[in-house]
């Protein structure tokens, strides 16, 4: 049966599920501690039969944790499938394989890590014009991050406003004038983990490193005191590479079209 984390009692066996899962830790575990105590936040959380947990936001879903086995775990997909349905979801991120009918695979995201205690070397610094902001007005770096939907930027703006508020996370930025031109952040983490992510620089001054240095700067500072971790798409992969990240696994991706069932 599919349990909304409602209670305190409920919240902590979710966050029991979710200790020292990379990824997942940090970011569900955050996001259930930010928001878990407000039902019209937009966000929600269930536990699930066997191990796992849910994470929904509008039509995105995260998974982690597994189903049972054998004709209960049958079940277990067909309730899970029901109810994505029901809420229309129709994106899933999942720690492990999941084969539920109507779902397509796509490529899954490569999961990357800094160890802590660990340092990359440094690539070479930003032209002299461009000044760090180790603070920045997150208004403009949610236009920088989704320059092209209102909606996702002002969602991204909420969240990890809220995110700094309660001291989870920084931002960093590339600043030309007062625009910025290239940030990353962290906006989820748990006590062993910090996970990096909206790593963008503005098109027109793509090419000259600046997120080289900005990322890797970033990852030095935070991985003094915990692991740091992002995902990517596979297109990725040879950049982070490149700089000497980790690759540590894949998160599963997967979507549907409840349009065509």
């Amino acid at each position: 049966m599919i349990q909304s984390a409602s209670t305190s009692a409920l919240r902590a066996e979710y966050l029991r599920r979710l200790a020292d899962k990379p990824y997942f830790a940090a970011n569900l575990g955050t996001h259930l501690n930010l928001f878990g105590r407000h039902p019209a936040s937009g966000w929600a959380f269930y536990l699930l039969p066997g191990s796992a947990v849910l994470e929904l936001r509008g039509g995105s879903a995260v998974l982690c944790g597994e189903l049972p086995g054998g004709d209960a775990g049958g079940d277990a997909r067909e309730e899970l499938r029901g109810f994505l349905q029901f809420l229309h979801a129709d994106t899933l991120r999942s720690e492990h394989p999941l084969a539920l009918d109507g779902w397509r695979p796509a490529a899954p995201l490569a999961l990357w890590e800094l160890p802590r205690g660990r340092t990359l070397p440094l690539p070479p610094a930003p032209p002299a014009e461009l000044m760090l902001d180790k603070a920045p007005s997150m208004l403009p770096i949610s236009r920088l991050v989704f320059p092209d939907s209102d909606a996702e930027a002002d969602e991204f703006y909420s969240t990890v406003c809220t995110a700094l508020a309660h001291g989870v996370g920084n931002c960093r930025a590339l600043l030309h004038g007062r625009k910025p031109v290239c940030t990353v952040g962290c906006y989820e983490a748990s006590p062993a983990e910090c996970y990096m992510a909206a790593g963008v620089t503005d098109p027109a001054w793509r090419g000259r490193g600046l997120a080289r240095w900005l990322i890797v700067s970033l990852a030095n500072e935070l991985a003094a005191d915990r692991t740091v971790r992002f995902a990517c798409f596979p297109e990725l992969c040879d950049f982070y590479a490149q700089l000497g990240f980790l690759q540590i696994g894949k998160i599963q991706h997967y979507s549907t079209d409840w349009n065509t069932q």
